[in-house]
């Protein structure tokens, strides 16, 4: 079987049963609720926000389509359920819009209840790093987040992200506002990752990579020994010509 992402030879069979298993629930978390509140727009009868209601329609059926066919949900992982939230709430707007009634916007809402849950069950399936893997392919792999303080004592979380090209870290500034600081590093770049501790802000382990300049990076996430540990190995997987 197939599988929409690069995956190394050592765990080929082991993510095209993982893949098996997902991609039925992936296909109908993204699809089935911007499918159903077209449906349910047509046979109701219009309100007068016509051209309002058909825009969010379309506006929240193009984008999970186009983060499917983009594979964006292989290096995006962490975004499944946020996006599929954020596109059902503008479907459900859209139709209430279109139709002037609350609860003609219910059976939107209960499919995409049914692909949220569904699509969690595939990223536990798919995104399993237990036995490490996950760092065989390019999926995405998120850190846990930690908690720092931000420049006013708040604390706010940090985590970083990786896929099979670019290591991105994050940390959020405030609750309100929503700019993030952070930066990202080409895996192809990174000679050195370590675990070490540091005198920063918030103290303790932090993660750290040495890029090819031998310029040294502090991560802040949750957990970063294994965090880490699944760098370092994808990492060495990488420079491995086993790759298809």
């Amino acid at each position: 079987m197939s599988v929409p992402f690069r995956v190394h030879a050592s765990v080929r069979s082991e993510f095209e049963r993982r893949w098996a298993r997902a991609r039925v629930p992936v296909l109908f978390g993204f699809l089935a609720p911007p499918a159903v509140s077209p449906v349910v727009a047509l046979v109701a009868p219009r309100s007068g926000a016509v051209v309002a209601g058909w825009a969010l329609l379309v506006v929240g059926g193009a984008v999970p389509v186009a983060f499917l066919l983009r594979r964006g949900y292989v290096h995006r992982t962490g975004w499944w359920l946020g996006l599929v939230a954020c596109t059902t709430a503008a479907h459900g707007i859209g139709v209430v819009l279109l139709t002037g009634h609350l609860l003609l916007a219910l059976p939107t809402v209960l499919v995409a209840a049914v692909g949220g849950v569904l699509l969690a069950r595939a990223k536990a399936v798919l995104l399993d790093v237990t036995g490490g893997a996950i760092a065989g392919t390019t999926l995405g792999v998120s850190s846990a987040s930690r908690q720092v303080r931000n420049a006013t004592g708040h604390p706010v979380p940090a985590h970083a992200d990786f896929d099979g090209a670019v290591l991105r870290w994050h940390v959020v500034t405030g609750r309100s506002a929503p700019d993030v600081s952070g930066g990202e590093l080409p895996l192809r770049d990174i000679t050195d990752v370590r675990v070490a501790d540091t005198r920063a802000e918030p103290g303790g382990e932090v993660v750290v990579v040495r890029d090819a300049a031998g310029h040294d990076v502090e991560l802040v996430v949750g957990r970063p020994r294994d965090f880490a540990a699944l760098l370092d190995r994808r990492l060495r997987l990488l420079r491995d010509p086993g790759w298809s």
